[in-house]
């Protein structure tokens, strides 16, 4: 006899509110947590995500874009240079309804469901905020830190709402210093993903034997870098009328993000809404390793 739906309930319940020691996840489950939301398909995919052990921490840079080999004698040999990170509290809440355990466990256990739906949707939020973030916002959550977007400002290129061609890459390409740009084919060009698709219209249409390949394929690129659009970086006003995005050129591994290990899982039951309430509360830094090898287009129009 199969099991009915008030035992998967009942054990779900049980299963649930064991799911933490204390409310703190155990090691394997916050490493189990930390690979579902790298495997996101969002930015952090991409980017160097770290398991921070405490509030703060000191990372040794990876020198991505300089030279690692030195003379023997040289002073210098180790003067890599560090980063800091400096966690900021964030919570989220993601009701799961009984509809949902019952139809989504099969093959699975209650604990690794919950887990694979709190990672899918933390690593979007997550995305937003290391993306978006503005210490200077009126949106509570963005103003927790600074993003990326907010934290190139060494080499910021205004296309002025221009018509969008090839240029803004090539201005993008041009600023950042050619020292770091050692191997372009592992760069990004992030973009708003109506950039994105401007582009591959324009290479469609300015090189029609690859067109229709191009305009099905995920990815184009330009000057060797790859264009990766990006959901969080979305559309603004910008003050006469014009929707235009930023876009930035970098490094993946240069977008540091840091994501304390002693995540919390508190889990409530509402009977009238026939749910489960589960609240996590982690900490989150992201920086730039060089913010130097950074490049930020504004006001780009597509």
């Amino acid at each position: 006899m199969g099991i009915s739906n008030r035992q998967l309930i009942d054990k779900a319940a049980i299963s649930l509110s064991s799911f933490t020691n204390g409310g703190v996840m155990t090691p394997e489950q916050s490493a189990q947590f930390f690979r579902m939301v790298q495997g996101a398909p969002t930015l952090l995919k991409d980017a160097r995500l770290v398991q921070m052990k405490s509030d703060q921490v000191k990372l040794e840079k990876a020198g991505f874009g300089s030279r690692i080999l030195r003379s023997g004698d040289s002073a210098d040999a180790n003067a890599s240079g560090t980063i800091q990170l400096n966690g900021k509290e964030i919570v989220a809440e993601i009701g799961i309804t009984y509809d949902s355990i019952e139809n989504n466990l099969e093959g699975t256990t209650v604990e690794d469901a919950l887990m694979q739906m709190l990672a899918e949707r933390v690593a979007v939020d997550l995305e937003e905020l290391v993306v978006n973030g503005d210490a200077a916002s009126s949106d509570p959550f963005l103003k927790l830190m600074n993003g990326v977007r907010k934290q190139a400002v060494s080499h910021v290129v205004d296309q002025a709402s221009a018509a969008f061609d090839q240029s803004a890459f090539k201005n993008a390409y041009m600023a950042v210093p050619s020292k770091f740009l050692r191997n372009p084919a592992e760069w990004r060009f992030y973009t708003s993903h109506a950039v994105d698709v401007a582009w591959k219209q324009m290479v469609a249409a300015t090189q029609p034997t690859i067109g229709d390949t191009t305009t099905q394929s995920n990815s184009t690129s330009v000057y060797g870098i790859p264009v990766q659009g990006l959901a969080m970086l979305q559309n603004y006003n910008d003050g006469a009328g014009n929707l235009v995005s930023d876009m930035l050129l970098t490094h993946p591994k240069n977008i540091v993000v840091g994501l304390n290990r002693d995540i919390r899982i508190e889990v409530d039951k509402d009977i009238r809404a026939r749910q489960f309430i589960v609240v996590l509360t982690a900490k989150i830094d992201a920086t730039f390793e060089e913010e130097d090898a950074v490049a930020k287009v504004i006001k780009v129009k597509a």
